[in-house]
């Protein structure tokens, strides 16, 4: 097997057993990075130097003492908002003010300490703000599911799922406010995972909206999002249990229309596959409209963004992306009392769901409304994309989306998975459980 095509756990594995150096797997994904960045654009920064000393320093130690930890010698990327050492994040942008300190954002200092060779920081939609993944300043992604057509990645984690899904980087952090690692990983057909609010640490982390910013990996399997996941919040590395018949929620077809007609039956063959593996599926309805909690969570975001970004989406001589602008602007009409009554209204929402909707373990909808289209059919006034998934942020659920599938042209489609706050384990169980079954 390549070395591009094994998983985290099997790179931790042979790297920590000596079969495979840790300098011999960073200069494979070093090297596959310099072959094919400058078509894809997956890095703004690419850690070559010390990343060949940080691997050479795991081998070393591999070598002297045995003691390795769960990542160790595995390259690892990450989305341009993080702090590491002294380099302060871009944050996707040419004019975003340094964040103040010298400290390694915490979640990614506890992937250092389990081993991890952080390879390199990837491009972003500037402020993490858009679910097409487009960034007219520093340049957009370009989705290897298509290497003939320029197709948007998704966003906002736009570099990162790329860089997984072109075999550049075994595994990627990205971060979720409204969907920007399960949009990306639907898009790019790989693995991204939401994990539950508050779960992982956000210091050193650039902000977008603190009620709903998290961090998570996006991977090439279920498993290996289960690995960082443990690791970046602090918890005992653990596997998959045994899998039970679990409780589906599905929204009613109404709720998930306009649906691409393929994304569409690719969810249903998915559901179809759930029912036969003895899960129970029950048809329901969301107490709001999809584009009620998008909205809702759209208009917290944007008050916090401006909140944050004013001084430079005001100042019209700033390099901002205009269309970002206009997203950071549309915040500004949001005085502390409409932003107040719009958390009372969230709040509201979050306990409506829960008083009504417990008997659902899990719920299940498409990871987008259409697969991947070209960039330049991208109308930036419109974000169909997060439709399904900032429902998940809105509702504080943790979330998770899966590849079931391609369209008769070949472009990925994904099955997001929801579950409750803090239960991300169980989330990750029987996502495990039923991905080779829906086609991932």
């Amino acid at each position: 097997m390549l070395v591009s095509e094994l998983s985290v756990r099997d790179i931790a594995r042979l790297s920590a057993g000596g079969q495979l150096s840790a300098r011999s797997i960073t200069g494979h994904f070093l090297d596959a990075i310099a072959a094919e960045n400058d078509k894809l654009h997956a890095f703004v920064e690419i850690f070559a130097g010390s990343a060949i000393r940080r691997a050479e320093e795991l081998d070393t130690v591999a070598c002297r003492s045995g003691a390795v930890g769960p990542l160790h010698g595995v390259p690892i990327a990450v989305k341009d908002l993080a702090q590491i050492g002294n380099r302060s994040p871009g944050f996707g942008s040419k004019c975003y003010a340094p964040l103040q300190g010298a400290t390694t954002a915490p979640a990614i200092q506890r992937l250092i300490d389990a081993g991890a060779v952080i390879i390199g920081m990837t491009h972003m939609v500037e402020f993490a703000i858009g679910g097409w993944g487009t960034n007219h300043a520093m340049s957009t992604p370009w989705n290897p599911v298509d290497r003939d057509v320029h197709r948007v990645p998704g966003g906002s984690s736009s570099g990162s799922a790329v860089a997984v899904a072109a075999g550049l980087v075994p595994a990627a952090i990205g971060s979720d406010t409204g969907g920007s690692i399960r949009i990306p990983a639907s898009l790019c057909g790989i693995v991204g995972f939401k994990p539950s609010f508050g779960s992982i640490p956000l210091e050193g982390i650039a902000p977008l909206g603190p009620d709903f910013d998290t961090l998570g990996p996006i991977t090439r399997n279920v498993a290996d999002a289960r690995l960082l996941f443990s690791v970046m919040a602090g918890l005992p590395v653990q596997e998959k249990r045994i899998g039970k018949s679990l409780h589906v929620g599905v929204p009613a077809s109404e709720q998930l229309a306009p649906c691409d007609p393929e994304v569409l039956s690719n969810f249903e063959r998915s559901i179809e596959s759930l029912r036969s593996a003895g899960h129970k599926v029950e048809i329901f309805s969301f107490p709001k409209a999809m584009t009620a909690y998008q909205a809702l969570n759209g208009k917290i975001v944007a008050r916090d963004a401006y909140r944050q970004h004013r001084a430079l989406a005001e100042d019209s001589t700033t390099a901002l992306d205009p269309y970002v602008r206009q997203r950071v602007l549309a915040g500004r009409d949001i005085d502390d009392a409409r932003y107040d009554a719009l958390l009372e209204d969230r709040a509201a929402a979050i306990a409506e769901f829960r008083s009504g909707y417990t008997r659902f373990d899990i719920f299940a909808l498409p990871g987008t409304p259409l697969p991947a289209i070209p960039v330049s059919a991208v109308d930036e006034s419109t974000i169909p994309m997060s439709r399904y998934t900032r429902v998940g942020n809105c509702l504080d659920l943790c979330g998770l989306s899966l590849p079931n599938g391609v369209t008769s042209t070949g472009l990925p489609t994904g099955l997001q998975l929801m579950s409750w706050s803090g239960a991300d384990a169980e989330l990750l169980d029987f996502a495990e459980q039923v991905s080779q079954g829906i086609g991932s």
